[in-house]
């Protein structure tokens, strides 16, 4: 049941990064004409288009982390094996979830502490009141907490391929 919950969690995931990058693609595009086909800039685009791809950025890290796709020592845990294969591969995953729980704590610090300037340009279509920043900022601790689950699922996976005796 928490493999099952774990692919449907990156699944998810994924699909929102994916919707998140052709949604930033079409803001960008729509920023390009009114600047330089109509001569007026569009004032939330740009926010909004930076704000996309920092959302995409950071549950893309998610992924990246489920799968193992973040820079390791692949060369040397290719030719430990035993112990010594189980070891680095939990020091490197501790020293992985260690900066992503620093990043999360201090993302979550600074969240907090912008939440009351707004994004420029930007209101809210249904109440026409300003957007806090803080929507930007909290990619920041939700990314780096879900990659740090992410992190220790792939931790995991590893011992788990290592105690059977499969390789990577």
């Amino acid at each position: 049941m928490l493999k099952a919950l774990d692919e449907l969690l990156i699944k998810a995931v994924l699909a929102v990064a994916i919707l998140l990058l052709a949604l930033m693609s079409l803001v960008a595009f729509y920023q390009v004409v009114t600047r330089f086909v109509f001569h007026a800039p569009s004032t939330w685009s740009e926010v909004l288009s930076r704000t996309l791809n920092i959302w995409m950025i950071y549950l893309g890290l998610v992924a990246a982390c489920r799968y193992g796709a973040m820079m390791a020592v692949d060369t040397l845990i290719a030719r430990l094996r035993g112990r010594m294969r189980l070891f680095l591969l939990v020091v490197i995953a501790a020293l992985s979830i260690g900066i992503l729980l620093a990043m999360a704590w201090y993302g979550l610090d600074i969240t907090i502490r912008v939440r009351f300037q707004s994004l420029a340009g930007i209101r809210n279509p249904f109440n026409g009141e300003r957007v806090s920043i803080a929507w930007m900022y909290a990619a920041l601790p939700v990314g780096a907490l879900l990659a740090a689950v992410a992190t220790f699922a792939h931790l995991l996976e590893q011992i788990q391929a290592t105690l059977a005796g499969q390789p990577d």
